[in-house]
């Protein structure tokens, strides 16, 4: 019998900035990949369509290649999102979006079953099955970029909760009067650590004449961002350097609470800002010695991810595979396709 990993997947990973699809081989290798702009203010209609020409495009070129015809599409999306009825429900980076029944549309239009997981979950899955929480039974991926968001492994089974909405850790209360999230929320992590966070705060300190290194920084015309933030503290900034380590003690404070709650094996750091500011590695590991009960110590590793930016489209390889006919998601009312989608009509 074969093996549900060794079927190839069309992939498609979409962002509040860009949608991406590639067709995704057993191998893991990314092929045809292909980038366009989402441009969400154009509302969800025209940015479905977008996406539909996009993937039939990414199908045609890899037939046109000779590479093997995909037994389905795995479809990754910010949060939140209902994985079995195959709905996104409300993502705050996606203007507009409110029930958009992308797993129909794309069964109907394709002719392929699809699956949708929020990208978070997608991304664990990766480093879970390929990456560097490889064979462990208990991991969580973080990943601290824009947002903060996460995913969980527990006792080697993805913890989605009941209806997929599980593993949003960056919605974790670290302070009880602290900021407000873009969720609405009081003191969140996301509302401290993100890139978003972080350029709030920014933007605050030169409203307040603070952080005369970021200044000189702005008033050269660059934008006010976590980048800038870094390049100012690595010029010596102690404002900017102060706003990161405050970031950074948030994040290690977050994973010493899944540490305690959860027990994981290892934590994965993924993400923009984790990839280019290693910085908040050190901290991290600091922070569990100093928060973790002490019966948990030196039990939990951190590590940084393995599959960089393409974790949301080679983690749903094993997402479309695993789940292929399951009944609990919308997709497998389109796996009847399956059989027959070698033989498709390309579109």
């Amino acid at each position: 019998m074969e093996h549900a990993a060794e079927r190839p997947v069309l992939a498609v990973d979409l962002g509040g900035t860009q949608i991406r699809v590639a067709l995704i081989t057993p191998d893991r290798t990314v092929h045809c990949r292909r980038a366009e702009p989402t441009r969400d203010e154009d509302g969800p209609d025209a940015v479905v369509e977008r996406i539909v020409e996009v993937i039939a495009d990414v199908r045609s070129q890899a037939a046109a290649r000779g590479l093997p015809e995909p037994v389905g599409i795995g479809f990754s999306s910010p949060g939140p999102v209902d994985p079995h009825r195959g709905v996104i429900l409300a993502p705050p980076n996606l203007r507009g979006w409110v029930d958009v029944p992308i797993v129909d549309t794309l069964t109907d239009r394709l002719g392929l079953p699809t699956l949708l997981e929020r990208d978070t979950n997608v991304a664990v899955m990766g480093e879970w099955r390929y990456g560097s929480a490889a064979g462990a039974r208990d991991a969580v991926y973080v990943t601290v970029s824009t947002g903060i968001g996460g995913g969980i492994i527990s006792d080697g089974r993805p913890l989605t909760g009941r209806d997929g909405l599980a593993g949003e850790v960056g919605h974790l209360v670290v302070e009880l009067d602290g900021p407000r999230c873009g969720c609405g929320g009081i003191g969140h992590v996301e509302a401290i650590a993100s890139g978003t966070a972080i350029e709030r705060e920014a933007r605050s300190l030169l409203e307040r004449g603070r952080a005369p290194g970021l200044a000189r920084l702005a008033q050269a015309g660059q934008a006010v961002d976590a980048e800038l933030v870094g390049r100012a503290a690595d010029g010596g900034d102690a404002d900017s350097q102060s706003l990161l380590d405050r970031a950074w003690v948030t994040i290690g404070a977050l994973c010493a609470s899944l540490v305690n709650l959860l027990d994981p094996e290892v934590i994965v750091l993924g993400g923009g800002i984790a990839e280019h500011r290693p910085q908040v590695f050190e901290v991290a590991r600091r922070e569990l010695g100093r928060r973790v009960l002490p019966a948990l110590e030196g039990r939990t590793r951190i590590e940084p991810a393995a599959l960089g930016g393409d974790v949301s489209l080679i983690g749903l390889l094993p997402i479309v595979n695993d789940r292929m006919g399951d009944p609990a998601y919308a997709g497998s009312q389109a796996s009847r396709l399956a059989t027959a989608a070698q033989g498709a009509p390309r579109p």
